[in-house]
């Protein structure tokens, strides 16, 4: 109750600060709702991010809970549309609605409209917002195949880091030594979220393993969405895992580096350290009832 009391005070804040820096017609209570929107959802699909974000300052909490909600609206779009022909169809959606808040038209939608007021006191990049939405749809589109932990990479690269990228932004710090511990951040976030997802996508017959790895190993997608553990399925967690502790552990060594206002920034950390040490602790072994059961 104290998160959402505090926020209510960001609403209010923002709303105001708006009036006076960007002349909008956009009422203070649109504001409100919208960026209530934005916190709900972030708090229902993405709680992990909800947690440490209520621990920033309130002049940046509004702000990244729009990104953060941005992130969570597009990644549902495999949730909620069924037919695949439709789904390069709702992302060209997303893509127009990014570029109508740069034309100052955003559309009625509340996390458009939340990006919107953002982007007029703290200017995001298109280009980011844009990747993001093409790196999702490249995976929609092509069925969720990883090839190769490189393709893994690219993944977390256009979706985690641009998230983080976008929120540096948000807080107006620019510095490349954050850039590049954002970068590995990212990696190592995304790749362990894909990880943590791997039972319940499976038990939607996605498969988010390295197809190379699969193969060496001997594990067929078959066997991952009949819930089926073995020891060389832990054999391609561990090596996935590896390679996602690899970036933290490069992240972490450059936290000292950035600046000290961006050091809440590299919160998402935490979570991911935590998940990658459980997941050690069990043998890598996802089907564990401790991982399933989400004791991290």
């Amino acid at each position: 109750m104290r998160g959402i009391a505090l926020l209510r005070q960001d609403f209010i804040c923002i709303a105001s600060t708006l009036q006076v820096r960007h002349a909008t017609a956009v009422s203070q209570q649109d504001v409100k709702s919208a960026f209530s929107y934005c916190v709900e959802q972030v708090r229902t699909y993405d709680y992990d991010n909800y947690v440490w974000l209520l621990q920033l300052k309130q002049e940046l909490r509004a702000a990244l809970f729009a990104i953060r909600c941005f992130n969570v609206e597009t990644g549902l779009v495999g949730e909620t549309v069924k037919e695949t022909g439709l789904l390069p169809i709702r992302m060209q959606w997303w893509k127009d609605a990014v570029n109508s808040v740069y034309r100052d038209k955003p559309v009625k939608h509340p996390v458009i409209q939340a990006l919107a007021q953002v982007q007029a006191i703290h200017p995001l990049t298109r280009y980011r917002l844009q990747r993001l939405i093409s790196t999702r749809e490249e995976d929609l589109v092509g069925m969720h195949r990883m090839g190769s932990i490189a393709a893994l990479e690219k993944y977390a690269e256009g979706t985690s880091s641009q998230l983080l990228y976008l929120q540096a932004e948000a807080a107006e710090i620019k510095d490349s030594e954050l850039d590049h511990a954002t970068s590995h951040l990212g990696k190592a976030v995304g790749i362990s979220q894909l990880l943590r997802g791997t039972v319940y996508h499976a038990q939607r017959r996605r498969v988010y393993l390295p197809t190379d790895l699969m193969i060496r190993e001997g594990v067929t997608e078959d066997q991952l969405t009949r819930g089926e553990p073995s020891p060389e399925l832990n054999n391609v967690i561990y090596e996935v895992a590896s390679t996602a502790k690899a970036h933290l552990d490069e992240a972490r060594a450059m936290q000292q580096k950035v600046p000290k206002e961006a050091k809440a920034l590299m919160l998402p950390s935490v979570a991911c350290g935590l998940y990658l040490d459980a997941l050690q602790n069990n043998a890598f072994d996802v089907f564990s009832q401790n991982m399933l059961k989400g004791a991290y």
